[in-house]
């Protein structure tokens, strides 16, 4: 476990984050496209057609934020022998398996 003297760790750099904010960004509008298909009583078939799109764009902000998870943290955690390898070989096998 880090100490209150170590540096914050940096998992996600600032191009980043950047990206992964302009991600969500654009899932949230997308979200909110929806909500307004519905009140308007949009099809359902265009309704799904942007749901399967959202699945698809969160399903590649995971893939993003699990890459920087194991880049970042993966020699950290094989080096820190704490426990911290196996809480992270979990995480991912978590997602592996949805």
């Amino acid at each position: 476990m880090p100490s209150r003297s170590d540096p914050p760790l940096v998992v996600y750099d600032d191009s980043i984050r950047q990206e992964l904010h302009d991600r969500l960004g654009k899932v949230e509008g997308q979200l909110r496209g929806i909500g307004r298909m519905i009140d308007h009583q949009r099809p359902p078939e265009e309704v799904l057609q942007q749901l399967a799109s959202i699945r698809s764009a969160v399903k590649s902000i995971t893939k993003a934020v699990m890459r920087s998870y194991i880049v970042g943290c993966a020699a950290e955690a094989a080096r820190s022998g704490d426990g911290a390898l196996d809480t992270m070989l979990e995480m991912l096998l978590k997602f592996v398996k949805e």
